[in-house]
């Protein structure tokens, strides 16, 4: 293969390669793949081996149920190796069974014929069943299952009837995915009430995670390949996923090995689901599956290689995959990965080129980009490259960079390029600052927000314009009103943070303009104007950024949505050409409403604390130091809030106690101090409560608008353990497992709900792994994972108060992450107050209700409101 072009770009520059597993749960009915073998399972009991070649076998010791299970699970085999001799040994079972076997013998028949070419005969046997079946759940079955078979429609969505399924039938997984796929094309895309559907998508998904008897869903392939899609296409990637893997495990055991477009397209969920391990191992899969494939389809996947790397910010590893590119054998098929449109060759050496910066410095990046030929008639794909090296030459020579920005910008607007005249627009913003021209500075930056039409809105950078504002009106050293722009520029940097290396490749970001460098002038900007609301605000939102940065894998449940919607505005051009028709589909219009929804519900505020009646104290650490910010409700509004930096990286010094101290005294003896809850405040709650004992020290754990209605609260609890079951009777209600864990709804919309039992868990283990479990009065075990907790919880089983103790984390309240994550899980999902107690006092009649008063927790507990009091 001829890689000579690429090799002279990069400057015969290459690295060594490290390859990453990442292993796989293994379920215990259905087909199973597990290295060269596979084995069929019913229940967790081996039916047939590859050994065997899955011959077929009349089976024995099994219920109706688990017989059916097997007939369709060995026909979606022998459909897949148009295996005549197998099919009607199946067929031939069938049809000597009593029992309710007559719709798998129909549907496998159909689906033979369907194979076989016969699309007319084989609806002509579903319509004959339907037609003269008599019960309603198989005859709804048959519908469910022609529509998905011989219909299709707008978005892909299909006309399902909507199944009831209960595990004592059978056909049980085949009905559960119908009743999915019912659920999953409501939503038309801008429904005011759209939270309530993704509520009820949840729901219906949750079994398929839960229930053994879902581990499998025969016929998936062929009931709807594209389900993975559309659920990740909705938001839900996890689900998307899992899906995704079956029919995966179904090619590799019929066909010996998994397609190259299936494992592209899990490549992509993986992606948009944020397991780069996994989606570089698909990858990697790929390229093992696809030697001798067409060099195109290798590129393809180089590229793709080659952006996860820089995207994980291991940029040696990035050039050493685009270094196996041949640009010899482009194909205008191949989309930029973080742009999702064609990229030329052109294009391609102006990705390479950022890594090659990041690894070698701006000399070797603009020798390789100087390689680059221009054809006679010149496109906006041609131009790029040059922008590229007026980024790199800013640091160098700003005037040069000046004029091939102006010379870009003149162009671009003549040929009305306007994503080129936005990027080098904003890049002249930043280059006159370079070059001390302010006042120019400021007008290229003010200009730059009308230059993009609505087709182009995504590629919008405000954090890199209002940043820009901030670092010219600095570097002039003129006071400016750009408190404005921090506000703002720190507002959109909180929302897109996780892709601030991307904006050196999108935007074509000044190198030398750092955000911390940002910080710094911006802080310092609001210190001088006195502007302490947005001095708060800005460290608030920096220590928030600071918090999703730090947290490891990705969200579960309801809470993926918003994970999921980021990833695709950024990571689109990762999918395959199978997504294509989904992009525009209302599953995305969908994703994208739920999304704002659950971003406007969110959405903190500083302003939160003007509303509050207690004294407020806020720690926030800030590099080697803390800004303390007191809030004094009985000062005038202009007094109202204060500040100042504490030059420690003790949250306890004597300094901060008696700003505490002051607080409490200038509120005229408040005999309440709330405090906000971080890492800081738990450290400083502490020290509090021992050294200023006549003071009630109470947390809050937002700045979200908030307000609780104050009702009296019934104390509800888990019926199963023993230590709960010894309540009965004395102001506890206790409630079976599936309406404590949020499955079904309790009719008491104001209800405490206490935790104390012990969770099973290793040392080791994320606390999304915690479980807890006991043995019911009849003996049963019954459990509860925090998993389940995640896909169940929602507006209509949330309590409103929740009260544990240090048995349910196994954790004390110092160790700060676990309890943080557990709160964080309760008050996100709609709780309004929590109470921790070290251990669970004796409790009688009369001190039950006592566990919603706040001074139960005064001397030994602790007390958390959502939002500030």
């Amino acid at each position: 293969m001829n890689r000579l072009s690429l090799s002279i770009f990069l400057c015969c520059i290459s690295f060594l390669f490290t390859e990453k597993l990442m292993s796989q749960s293994q379920r215990n009915h259905g087909w199973v793949v597990s290295g060269s073998s596979s084995k069929l399972l019913i229940q967790g009991k081996e039916i047939l081996n590859a050994r065997d070649e899955f011959r077929f076998k009349t089976p024995e010791g099994m219920s109706q149920i688990q017989e059916i299970d097997y007939y369709l699970m060995l026909g979606e085999y022998y459909l897949r190796k148009k295996d005549k001799v197998g099919i009607a040994n199946i067929l031939y079972d069938l049809r000597t069974k009593k029992g309710e076997y007559a719709f798998a013998d129909f549907l496998l028949t159909s689906l033979w014929k369907q194979s076989q070419g016969e699309e007319v005969q084989a609806i002509k046997i579903f319509d004959n069943y339907i037609q003269k079946e008599p019960n309603t759940y198989f005859r709804n079955l048959a519908k469910n299952m022609r529509t998905n078979l011989f219909q299709s429609g707008e978005d892909e969505k299909k006309s399902m009837i909507r199944m009831d399924c209960q595990k004592n039938k059978p056909y049980y997984s085949l009905c559960r995915v119908f009743r999915l796929q019912y659920y999953i094309d409501l939503p038309s895309g801008k429904e005011k009430d759209m939270h309530k559907h993704f509520v009820n998508i949840m729901r219906v998904s949750s079994p398929f995670f839960e229930d053994p008897n879902l581990e499998w869903i025969p016929l998936l392939d062929r009931i709807d390949e594209d389900l993975p899609a559309k659920l990740t296409f909705l938001g839900f990637v996890r689900e998307g996923i899992y899906f995704q893997k079956m029919i995966m495990d179904l090619e590799k055991i019929t066909d010996g090995s998994i397609g190259e477009n299936s494992i592209e397209r899990m490549a992509f969920f993986q992606m948009i689901g944020g397991d780069h391990s996994g989606a570089e191992e698909s990858y990697q899969n790929f390229l093992k599956s696809a030697k001798g494939k067409k060099t195109s389809i290798l590129n393809r996947i180089y590229v793709k290689l080659g952006a996860l790397a820089y995207f994980q910010k291991d940029y040696r590893k990035s050039l050493e995959y685009y270094l196996k590119l041949d640009l010899n054998n482009w194909s205008s098929d191949i989309h930029h990965p973080f742009l999702n449109e064609p990229m030329s060759i052109t294009g391609v050496k102006d990705l390479i080129s950022v890594s090659l910066y990041k690894v070698s410095g701006a000399d070797a990046a603009l020798k390789a980009l100087q390689k680059i030929k221009d054809p006679e008639k010149l496109s906006e794909a041609d131009i790029w490259p040059k922008l590229r090296i007026s980024q790199m030459l800013m640091d160098q020579n700003p005037e040069l960079s000046s004029r091939m920005t102006d010379e870009i910008i003149y162009m671009a607007q003549e040929k009305k390029w306007r994503r080129l005249e936005y990027a080098a627009t904003i890049l002249q913003g930043y280059n006159q600052i370079y070059r001390k021209e302010f006042r120019k500075s400021t007008i290229e930056l003010t200009k730059s927000r009308g230059i993009l039409d609505e087709e182009n809105a995504f590629y919008a950078a405000e954090f890199l314009r209002n940043f820009g504002f901030v670092f010219a009106h600095t570097a002039s050293g003129k006071k400016g009103p750009v408190n404005g722009n921090i506000r703002d520029g720190v507002a959109d940097y909180l929302q897109n943070n996780m892709y601030e290396d991307l904006y050196y490749i999108r935007n074509y970001r000044p190198l030398a303009f750092s955000t911390d460098l940002f910080f710094e002038y911006a802080l310092s900007h609001l210190r001088d104007d006195n502007d302490v609301w947005g001095l708060l605000d800005s460290i608030y939102k920096y220590n928030a950024v600071k918090w999703m940065r730090g947290r490891k894998g990705s969200p579960h449940s309801l809470f993926q949505i918003q994970f999921v919607d980021q990833q695709f505005k950024y990571l689109s051009g990762f999918s395959t050409a199978r997504e294509s028709k989904f992009f525009d589909s209302t599953y995305a219009d969908s994703r994208e409403t739920e999304s704002q929804t659950q971003r406007k519900n969110e959405e903190e505020s500083v302003r939160t604390l003007e509303s509050a009646k207690l004294p407020t104290v806020l720690l926030l650490p800030y590099k080697e130091e803390f800004y303390l910010f007191t809030f004094n409700p009985k000062e005038s509004k202009r007094n109202q809030l204060s500040w100042k930096v504490i030059h420690s990286q003790r949250p306890d010094t004597t300094e901060i106690i008696e700003s505490v101290r002051d607080l409490i005294s200038s509120s005229k003896e408040a005999d309440t101090v709330q405090i906000y809850l971080n890492e800081a405040g738990t450290g400083l709650m502490r020290s509090l409560k021992k050294e200023i004992k006549e003071t009630h020290f109470v947390f809050f754990f937002s700045l979200l608008p908030g307000s609780d209605p104050h009702k009296s609260l019934g104390v509800f609890s888990w019926k199963c353990p023993t230590n709960m079951r010894a309540l009965e009777g004395k102001g506890m209600n206790l409630v079976d497992t599936a309406y404590f864990e949020g499955s079904r709804i309790l009719k008491e919309k104001e209800r405490l709900h206490l935790w104390d039992f012990p969770a099973n868990s290793s040392s080791g283990a994320p606390i999304t792994n915690l479980s807890w479990s006991c043995k019911s009065e009849s003996g049963t075990l019954e459990e509860i994972p925090f998993l389940k907790l995640f896909r169940r919880i929602d507006y209509r089983t949330v309590p409103r108060m929740v009260v544990y103790t240090e048995r349910v984390l196994g954790k004390s309240w110092s160790d700060y992450s676990w309890h943080y994550n557990w709160l964080h899980f309760w008050f996100r999902s709609g709780t309004k107050k929590i109470g921790y107690l070290p251990s669970l006092p004796v409790l009688d009649s009369g001190s039950v209700s006592g566990l919603a008063d706040p001074s139960r927790y005064r001397e030994d507990g602790i007390w958390i409101q959502a939002s500030p009091w």
